[in-house]
């Protein structure tokens, strides 16, 4: 690879790269800051409600301090999320939409973390770390029986001659320095990982868009993914990044190595020559794998859950609609190709269908009228009412002016069959006149449909409307003698 291979390629990755960004920006700072003090434990999700209260009261102070911060928190947030320094993602009815900080800006706060505290890359440690990885890696990689038996009996004869020497009292004990330089080795490996966590999160969220589209796409593929769906294949766990982090999430919660790591752990801080290292140090070992739990705890919930939001997807109407949608719209692009090639309709042909606008009609602000609370205070104190006697016929004739009195024409149906043994609506009222007009009649038809038999022939009715005589026609209907009410 040339020079201008290797400094178009940078080019390219300056102008590109979101990190770049971040390090050009003047609110650089504060965007680490936020990350470090807001997320300790990396890609962990907060809701964006707690981070706005928390950062609505720090911009205070930084403001105190010299920092130029004119706008508020959600702007700045909305900012940072369309830079990709945040992720905002929906959430849960619990939490309502989260922040969390991208892969990006991870790297970048590990990167300047070093370079404003580094320390000493080669060392020992650090040595002793990669040739145990690298016989590790030679033994585990190599078929040949008798050489990976040749190369465990080797370990084996390394640790006899280990304990012979710690039986003679012949060993080293490491000082509180070399104790400090390797926890800050192991340190520095772990440091990545909060970075991997939001990589696998951001691969997860994009093969799951990626599924859905194929779901949607031409019978060819659309038939092979939801086969493996139904099949319960789970495609986001089975994908490359799902099985790595599996494995690496199966690892960190074995409860035997757990307990080991936890042990080690505590025993190595309750050495005397521990107590003299930074206290950042011990408190990031001894915190180290439990946000590695916490972290991992979470992303393992979001692949959990797109798995079963794909399954759930492809079971409910919303594929079907949204299947259909497209379909719908790679018809109308058809047409509208076709009729453009053929010349039928140009970009100002006047179309003949009227187009139906829906949704909220999108006006000038200043178009809106403010609701004034003060229109809702009452200026005048209120009068007090004086106490009056109830007139309990006035009472009653406002009831029945609202109300139907069915017990008045219970006894207007009686009186009629007490002198015929069978009466019509016409014949009770003309023996008892409608005393509510119209809405006697009505709850005569009511009475009737429910016990009466019909005629088959209209009825004429009247009753009287402030002194106006009105008739009406109505289906007729029999009242018999023994189907009085009981």
């Amino acid at each position: 690879m040339s020079l201008l291979s290797h400094a178009l390629g940078f080019l390219r990755f300056k102008g590109e790269s979101p990190m770049m960004t971040l390090l050009r920006s003047d609110n650089f700072p504060v965007v680490l800051g936020l990350v470090a003090q807001y997320f300790p434990q990396g890609a962990t999700a907060r809701p964006a409600q707690e981070i706005y209260r928390l950062l609505d009261e720090d911009l205070r102070h930084l403001r105190s301090q010299g920092f130029t911060l004119p706008r508020g928190p959600q702007d700045y947030v909305n900012d940072w999320v369309r830079s990709e320094w945040l992720v905002r993602r929906p959430g849960t009815t619990r939490t309502g939409e989260t922040l969390e900080p991208s892969e990006d800006v991870l790297a970048v706060l590990d990167a300047v973390q070093r370079w404003d505290n580094p320390h000493r890359s080669v060392t020992a440690s650090r040595i002793e770390s990669l040739a145990q990885a690298l016989q590790t890696l030679a033994r585990e990689s190599d078929p040949d029986a008798r050489q990976r038996l040749a190369a465990l009996e080797r370990q084996r004869d390394e640790l006899d001659r280990l304990i012979e020497a710690t039986h003679r009292g012949e060993y080293e004990v490491l000082s509180s320095a070399q104790i400090a330089e390797r926890t800050a080795d192991i340190l520095d490996q772990a440091a990545s990982i909060p970075a991997d966590f939001a990589r696998v999160r951001h691969e997860l969220s994009n093969l799951n868009r990626q599924l859905r589209r194929q779901l949607l796409d031409p019978e060819d593929s659309r038939g092979d993914v939801l086969e493996q769906i139904f099949r319960g294949v789970d495609l986001i766990g089975d994908s490359d990044a799902g099985r790595s982090f599996n494995s690496f999430y199966d690892v960190l919660l074995d409860r035997e190595r757990s307990a080991l790591l936890d042990r080690w752990i505590t025993e190595v801080l309750g050495r005397e020559e521990a107590k003299a290292i930074p206290e950042q140090l011990r408190t990031s070992l001894a915190r180290v794998f439990r946000d590695m739990e916490d972290a991992s705890y979470e992303v393992n919930q979001e692949m959990t859950g797109l798995a079963r939001s794909l399954r759930h997807y492809v079971t409910t109407d919303e594929f079907a609609e949204n299947r259909r949608m497209v379909q719908l719209l790679r018809t109308t692009r058809h047409a509208a190709a076709q009729a453009a090639q053929a010349g039928e309709v140009g970009a100002l042909n006047q179309m003949e269908t009227p187009l139906v606008r829906i949704g909220m009609q999108i006006r000038s602000v200043a178009a809106l009228k403010l609701k004034n609370p003060g229109e809702e205070l009452v200026e005048e104190p209120p009068a007090q009412i004086e106490d009056s006697e109830l007139d309990t016929e006035v009472l009653l004739e406002q009831v029945r002016a609202s109300e139907i009195d069915f017990e008045e024409l219970e006894e207007a149906i009686s009186h009629a069959l007490a002198k015929q043994p069978q009466a019509t609506i016409t014949e009770v009222l003309k023996l008892s006149p409608a005393s509510q007009g119209l809405a006697s009649v009505v709850g005569l038809l009511y009475l009737a449909m429910g016990r009466g038999v019909p005629t088959g022939r209209p009825q004429t009715v009247q009753w009287e409307d402030e002194g106006e005589l009105i008739g009406a026609r109505i289906s007729g209907w029999l009242f018999t003698r023994g189907q009085e009410k009981e």
